[in-house]
C-alpha cells in the first residue's frame, strides 16, 4: 500500500532523520585550525633558489668587504697599466712583462700621485720590485701552508682605469715550478688569471697576502709570497746584474765554439733580450767580447766594469762576429726617455716561425719548441729554411743558430754527424 506524502507519521519520521544527521555532523565537525602557509610542492624549488640567492649575496658581500680591507695594498702602475702589491713599506712588487720594464713609474699612494723607481727588473725573473717613496699600508702575510685544502682565496687587482676588481677562488695546494731561471712555489687554485690580473694580490679571507700573480713563461700563475721574498732578497753577483741592467747573459766560450769561431779563448754572449740595452746596442748571441773601452776581455772577471757605477754614457766594445771585428756602443745608463718607453712590449715577429718540433730531432737539441723563431744562421739573418740547409753544406755539418721565444734570444752551436 503506497505511503501518502502528507501522512503525519511520514513527516515525523523524516524530521527525526534530519535531526540525527545534523547531530552527527556537528559531532564530527573539525575544530578551528590557525592559518598556516603551506607551500605547494611546485613552490619548493623556487624557495630553495631564493635561499641560495640570499646565501650567495651574503658571501659576495663578505668578498667585497675583504677587497676593501686590502684596497690600499693594491695599486695601479700608470705607465704599464698593470697592478702592483705593496708587500712591505716602501716597496711594490709586480709581474715582469715582455720587453724592458720602465726605469720609473707612477701610482697613487695615500691620496697622492707618487713616482716609483724600479730597483729589480731582470729579463730572467718573473717579478719586478719598485721603490715607493712613501710608507704605504701593507697587508699581513701568512705562509700558504697554514691554510687547509679548499680554503677561500681572493684575487684583488686594479682595472686600467684604477677601479678595484676582485674574484674568489679556492686553494688546492702548492708545487715547485721553474719560471725562466728561478724556482718558485706555485699556489694551485681555480682562479682564472689572465693578462688583466698581472700583478694582482692573492689574499686569504683574513686579509693576509698569500701570493702574487706573476708571468711565468707566458702563463700567469699565483706565486707564493714567502718563497718569492726569499728569492728577491738573495744576493746577486755581476753575472746576475748583467741580465738586469743590459738584458744579456755572458759565459766562457767552450772548445767547440772556439774552434768554430776561430778564437783561442774569450767571453761569448749566450743570450740577449729583445728591446733591452744589449739588444738595442746590436749585441747578438754568438758574439765574443774582445775589449771594453780598450781593455782586453779574456775572462768573466774582465766584464765587471759593466756593472760598476759609472758617470759615462757609453761603453766602447770590440766584438768578434762572423770572423771579423765590429764595434758596439753599449749604453752605460738607461736613456732618459726609457722611463716612458714602450719599446719591446710587443712581441717581435722577425725570423722564421717553427712548426711542431719532433723529439730527438736537430731542432729539439737546440731547445726549440713550436712557435719559436729562427733568427740567425751563422750570425746572418735567416730569410728562408733553405739558408739552414746551405749552411750545413758549407760548414761541413756544423752551424751556429740564434732562436727567439717571447723576446728571449739564445745562441747554440749544433752539429750533424755523418
Amino acid at each position: 500500500m503506497a505511503v501518502r506524502r502528507s501522512d503525519p507519521r511520514y513527516i515525523a519520521v523524516l524530521a527525526v532523520a534530519c535531526l540525527v544527521i545534523l547531530l552527527v555532523g556537528f559531532a564530527v565537525k573539525p575544530g578551528v585550525v590557525p592559518e598556516e602557509v603551506v607551500p605547494a610542492s611546485s613552490d619548493l624549488p623556487q624557495l630553495a633558489r631564493y635561499a641560495d640567492r640570499r646565501m650567495v649575496e651574503r658571501i659576495a658581500g663578505h668578498f667585497s668587504y675583504i677587497a676593501t680591507q686590502v684596497e690600499e695594498s693594491v695599486v695601479l702602475l700608470a705607465g704599464t697599466g698593470q697592478s702592483g702589491v705593496v708587500w712591505q713599506a716602501g716597496e711594490v712588487v709586480t709581474s715582469a712583462r715582455l720587453g724592458p720594464f720602465p726605469a720609473r713609474d707612477r701610482t697613487a699612494l695615500e691620496d697622492r700621485e707618487v713616482e716609483l723607481l724600479t730597483s729589480v727588473a731582470a729579463p730572467h725573473l718573473p717579478y719586478v720590485l719598485l721603490k715607493a717613496p712613501l710608507d704605504a699600508v701593507v697587508s699581513g702575510r701568512r705562509p700558504v701552508r697554514l691554510y687547509p685544502w679548499g680554503s677561500w682565496l681572493l684575487a684583488v687587482w686594479r682595472s686600467s682605469a684604477g677601479g678595484l676588481r676582485y674574484a674568489p677562488g679556492n686553494l688546492f695546494g702548492v708545487m715547485e715550478r721553474r719560471c725562466g731561471e728561478v724556482e718558485v712555489l706555485e699556489v694551485l687554485t681555480n682562479l682564472e688569471l689572465g693578462a688583466a690580473q698581472a700583478g694582482a694580490g692573492i689574499f686569504s679571507l683574513e686579509g693576509g697576502l698569500v701570493a702574487v700573480a706573476l708571468d711565468c713563461a707566458g702563463t700567469l700563475i699565483a706565486v707564493e709570497v714567502g718563497a718569492l721574498e726569499l728569492q728577491a732578497r738573495s744576493e746577486t753577483g755581476a753575472q746576475d746584474l748583467l741580465p738586469q741592467r743590459y738584458g744579456m747573459r755572458l759565459a766562457m766560450a767552450e772548445e767547440d765554439e772556439l774552434e768554430f769561431f776561430r778564437r783561442e779563448g774569450g767571453v761569448i754572449v749566450r743570450e740577449t733580450w729583445w728591446g733591452h740595452r744589449a739588444h738595442e746596442a746590436g749585441l747578438r748571441p754568438g758574439d765574443m767580447i774582445l775589449t771594453i773601452d780598450g781593455a782586453p776581455v779574456s775572462t768573466l772577471d774582465d766584464v765587471g766594469s759593466l756593472v760598476l757605477p759609472v758617470s759615462r754614457e757609453l761603453f766602447d766594445l770590440r766584438v768578434w762576429r762572423a770572423r771579423r771585428t765590429i764595434r758596439i756602443a753599449l749604453q752605460a745608463r738607461p736613456l732618459a726617455e726609457a722611463a716612458v718607453s714602450t719599446r719591446g712590449f710587443v712581441e717581435p715577429q722577425d725570423g722564421l716561425l717553427l712548426g711542431p718540433v719532433m723529439a730527438g730531432s736537430l731542432a729539439a737539441s737546440t731547445g726549440a719548441r713550436r712557435g719559436d723563431r729562427l733568427l740567425m744562421v751563422n750570425q746572418k739573418p735567416a730569410l728562408a729554411f733553405s739558408d739552414l740547409e746551405d749552411a750545413f753544406r758549407v760548414t761541413g755539418g756544423q752551424v751556429h743558430l740564434v732562436l727567439e721565444r717571447r723576446g728571449r734570444m739564445w745562441g747554440t752551436l749544433v752539429r750533424v754527424d755523418e
